[in-house]
This record gives C-alpha cells, structure tokens and sequence, in this order.
C-alpha cells in the first residue's frame, strides 16, 4: 500500500511538471505546486525522492529549457536538496558533455551556483539522509574505503569526487599527454 501511495505521489508530480512544460509555466507557480503536493502528501523538503524523479524525467527524453528552469527553481527554493541533484546531475551529464554540450553547461552553471553554499544545505531536517543518498548515487563510501559515519565526511568526499570528476573531463576533453615518457 505504501508503495502504491509513493507511486501516486511522484506520478502527480510528473504530470504537474508535464503540464507546467507544455504550457511553459512560471518556475515559480510550477514550485509552489509542487512542494505544496508534496506537502500534503507529507514528503518532508527538501526531497531527495523528488530530486531522483525530477533529474530522471529529465534526461534524456524531456531535455528541454524549461525542465532546466523548472530544476533550478526547485534548488533556489530548496525544493530539492542541491547537493543531491548535482550528484545526479554529475554522473549523467559529465560522460556525455560532448554529445550534450547545453547539458553541460547548465550542469556547470548549476554547480557554481549551489555547490559550495554548503552552509545552507547542511541546516536542514534530513541532511543526514540526504547524504546517505548522495553516497548511494556517486558510491563514495566504496570509492574512499571510508564508512558513511559522518556527513562532514560524505561532504568532503562528494566534493573531491565531482572536482576529480571534472579535472578528468577537462584532461580528456584537451586530449593530455605528457610531454614526456617515464622509461624504466
């Protein structure tokens, strides 16, 4: 039953965001419809669930400007936690910015923007879930060898591993060799 009931919620969510698409709603209305479904639904904010299903929604089918407006209204207004939605972000958007160069550059917007306001993100009701689910999506407890204890932990480690991820990008994209070769 329980499952049903989540199954409902996200679904109105997903049509509330459909319509506010077809229509090009203000991001602001659209937000406030949102968390007031959520809300009523007594899905606590900001929603790590909502975040899942609104980075999914987005890629790759429904990839439009206003899904990208509609998101980031949903991170000014802490609809979503920012640092969840960039992890989810990091690990779409990043393997394919060549294919997807907008996507990249919204993506990197997006991260100046909400990924070191940490201050704002760690006051929060559900911080620690939030990331425990971070550590779910970029797998950094695994990655670092290190346990989940700590938030601040899961925090340090979520910023290496999207500064990692985009030094190697950057290597990548530029093609790097080393000007020399190691001879043993």
């Amino acid at each position: 039953m329980a499952i049903s009931m989540q199954n409902t919620i996200w679904d109105s969510v997903l049509e509330i965001t459909k319509v506010a698409q077809e229509k090009g709603s203000d991001p602001l209305i659209w937000a406030l419809q949102v968390s007031s479904s959520l809300s009523s639904s007594g899905v606590g904010l900001p929603s790590p669930e909502l975040a899942n299903v609104l980075v999914s929604y987005i890629f790759w089918d429904n990839n439009m400007p206003i899904l990208w407006k509609l998101l980031e209204k949903a991170l000014a207004l802490r609809i979503v936690p920012p640092l969840m939605v960039l992890a989810l972000l990091s690990d779409r958007v990043v393997p394919c910015r060549r294919s997807r160069p907008v996507a990249y550059r919204l993506y990197m917007e997006l991260l100046k923007t909400f990924a070191f306001a940490l201050k704002g993100q760690i006051n929060v009701p559900n911080y620690e879930m939030v990331m425990k689910s971070i550590d779910g999506v970029l797998h950094l407890s695994h990655n670092f060898g290190l346990e989940a204890t700590s938030p601040g932990i899961l925090v340090v480690e979520f910023l290496y591993s999207i500064v990692s991820q985009l030094l190697d990008a950057s290597l990548d994209d530029e093609e790097y060799k080393l000007p020399f070769q190691y001879s043993w």
